[in-house]
């Protein structure tokens, strides 16, 4: 039931603020695919450059766009976009799992992770045309499943990144590693139970935490960004990557404080028995 499924929709609102948010992720996605791939990649890395390219221009074109008639254009235009980084994002992870691509520095759990990155954004595009999922708790607990998988996979990127010497690091990363995937866990728990239900007590108690953990780790980012900024740490973590992993950390409390606002609207609506019609489990 999380965000890879057909019926499944992001939680937030489709305006412009996040439009422009996801189109400078996926410009910065297409300008870290071209560095990790191998230097005899070079179509590939060709094809990267075009969508950063793209991307660029779409992110300019976005500054202009303000009526409702344009922004519906607008959205399908980089719907359009979207569509074909991804298909290109997992033809890249083909290659990676079959070996077909040697050496370089796209992890396949990378070119993963920014793929469900891409699915995402055009899954919040669609809404212009499928509005809001008939379950709003659904898309609550999704929302969850999706950002903190997102959270946990950035602290193993960090973590293989740095420098082995860097030790007090590592461990402080692997720690917050292994919260963040207690969370993962947990959360998925949730998008068992309470699909088709409403949200209850534990699952506000559930959100608390998952929000202290998003602040702590936000911080977390700030500090090493601010490290790798002033060269304080060693790793292989361009001062870009460290800043973008910021601003999702950032992206992820504000949909919860979105969340927040909407949980007492969910507890108060009532429960949906499982019938026939609920036993009809989305298709992956």
């Amino acid at each position: 039931m999380e965000i890879i499924c057909r019926e499944v929709r992001p939680y937030p609102p489709l305006d412009m603020h996040q439009v422009r948010f996801w189109l400078r992720i996926m410009k910065e996605h297409a300008l870290f695919i071209r560095l990790g791939l191998p230097c005899d990649q070079t179509e590939l890395r060709k094809e990267s450059q075009c969508f950063y390219d793209l991307f660029e221009k779409l992110e300019q074109k976005a500054c202009h766009v303000n009526c409702g008639e344009a922004f519906r254009a607008f959205v399908e235009e980089v719907m359009v976009a979207v569509k074909n980084l991804f298909a290109f994002k997992r033809h890249l992870l083909c290659l990676l799992i079959e070996c077909k691509i040697r050496g370089g520095a796209n992890y396949p759990l990378l070119i993963d992770h920014i793929s469900r990155e891409a699915l995402y954004f055009y899954k919040l595009l669609q809404k212009i045309c499928d509005g809001e999922m008939e379950y709003p708790a659904d898309a609550i607990v999704s929302e969850n499943v999706f950002w903190i998988r997102i959270m946990a996979d950035h602290l193993k990127f960090i973590r293989g990144l740095l420098d082995p010497s860097e030790r007090e690091v590592f461990e402080q990363t692997q720690a917050l590693s292994d919260k963040w995937d207690g969370l993962n866990l947990h959360a998925r728990d949730f998008e068992s139970m309470l699909w088709h239900m409403r949200p209850n007590n534990d699952f506000a108690r559930f959100e608390k935490t998952v929000t202290d953990a998003a602040v702590e780790l936000r911080g977390f980012k700030a500090t090493a960004q601010e490290l790798i900024e002033r060269c304080s740490v060693l790793s292989l973590i361009p001062p870009l990557l460290a800043d973008h992993v910021r601003r999702e950390a950032e992206q992820f409390l504000r949909i919860l404080e979105m969340i927040g606002g909407e949980l007492g609207e969910c507890q108060g609506s009532p429960i949906i028995r499982c019938d026939d019609d609920c036993m009809d489990l989305p298709r992956r």
